[in-house]
């Protein structure tokens, strides 16, 4: 025998931990409904706010900033198609017309340098090239035109192009972190909803068996009430996220084609007056013409005719092919005036689109730092008020 173990000695007995008192359950119950409701808040704040972060740099942010370059590399072209006519009339209107879209997209910088740069490129470049303009048509030489074109092809339309790439590489950046994270916000909402859920079922259970009352009916519209926010929150986070996929897949997609397509058909037009003003580069001017409306025709116009989702999209995409096909043999004014109208149609059908999606898509998450606090309060409230007859009843 163990010396450690004497005969007669007394037995120590380990002793089991006392059982939580019926009162110290449903106060821990009651404190993890709370726990868990403030966790649904937070979801469905948080899930709000990621949602209505990435449509507001789709929709306000970086699209108009796009659309600004386009407009900007649109009249610039303009400009240089009507820069030796003897009507000043369209050349001083697209001028205009580039001076404020640089005012707009000098308004709406988001990204610091990489739209700060290609502005400043485009402020300063427009006045050279326009002071350039001028003492070609004082000097009548060919020299001074060519000089001219330099400033649009090396300077003002490369800068437009740099503010539309910082722009779109944000934007494709939002969407597609949230697109990630659309999921992970689901989730997170789900199981802030499920532990409630659970909270408030397991206490209602634990009532029923101790108190022999088959049901608490605050507890039971508290639970519902939980279930009705999450369902709720779901469905608002889904509708956010179906609306962002339209304004950028469907509408803002076409809406860019269209825009480059414009721009390009415009430098295309503008390649034809200088080769009727310096006979000397007509080869050249050809070529780059033919090159910037093949590209119109065959990359810019053929994708938004894969892209077709809204009505009335697909006839005037089709009109507007047509037309630009037609303008590419006749070079006409009266042609590609044609064309200009059909392309503005179809760029009015995915505008409307992109408007409407990006207002639903902000308000279906509006309000929510409101809404959600109100829910949790009061699901707490008729936890609270619920529990709080059978806990009296313990200390009295």
């Amino acid at each position: 025998m163990s010396p450690a173990v004497q005969k007669g000695a007394p037995v120590q007995m380990q002793t089991a931990a006392p059982a939580l008192t019926t009162p110290q359950v449903l106060k821990l119950g009651l404190a993890g409904v709370w726990i868990t409701t403030l966790l649904l808040m937070t979801a469905g704040i948080v899930g709000a706010r990621s949602h209505r972060h990435a449509m507001q740099v789709v929709g306000k942010d970086a699209a108009p900033s796009i659309i600004a370059a386009q407009r900007i590399a649109s009249a610039l072209a303009d400009m240089d198609a009507n820069a030796a006519a003897e009507s000043r009339g369209i050349f001083n209107k697209r001028r205009d017309e580039a001076v404020w879209g640089i005012v707009a997209a000098a308004e709406n910088i988001t990204y610091g340098d990489d739209e700060r740069k290609p502005i400043h490129d485009l402020a300063a470049g427009l006045g050279t090239y326009a002071a350039q303009v001028q003492a070609a048509r004082d000097r009548h030489e060919f020299a001074a035109w060519r000089e001219a074109a330099g400033i649009m092809d090396n300077t003002l339309l490369p800068a437009a192009a740099k503010l539309d790439e910082a722009n779109r590489k944000e934007l494709d950046k939002a969407y597609a972190a949230q697109d990630r994270s659309s999921s992970g916000v689901m989730a997170m909402l789900m199981l802030a909803g499920l532990l409630a859920g659970v909270v408030l079922i397991s206490v209602q259970f634990f009532t029923a068996s101790r108190m022999r009352r088959m049901l608490n009916p605050l507890l039971f519209l508290a639970t519902l009430a939980t279930l009705i926010f999450v369902i709720y929150a779901g469905q608002r986070f889904r509708s956010s996220a179906y609306q962002l996929k339209v304004a950028k897949e469907e509408a803002f997609e076409s809406i860019h084609l269209l825009w480059q397509a414009r721009a390009a058909a415009y430098s295309a037009n503008g390649d034809l007056a200088r080769a009727a003003l310096d006979p000397a580069q007509k080869a050249t001017y050809e070529k780059a013409f033919k090159d910037k409306a093949e590209k119109v025709s065959k990359s810019y116009l053929a994708d938004e005719l894969r892209n077709i989702t809204f009505d009335g999209e697909e006839e005037a995409a089709k009109e507007t092919a047509k037309d630009f096909n037609e303008y590419q043999s006749a070079r006409t004014a009266t042609a590609f005036k044609a064309f200009d109208g059909a392309l503005d149609k179809t760029l009015k059908v995915n505008k409307d689109a992109f408007d409407a999606a990006v207002a639903q898509g902000f308000a279906d998450v509006d309000n929510f730092e409101i809404a959600a606090p109100i829910w949790a309060l009061a699901i707490s409230l008729l936890a609270w008020v619920g529990l709080r007859p059978r806990m009296r009843e313990y200390s009295a």
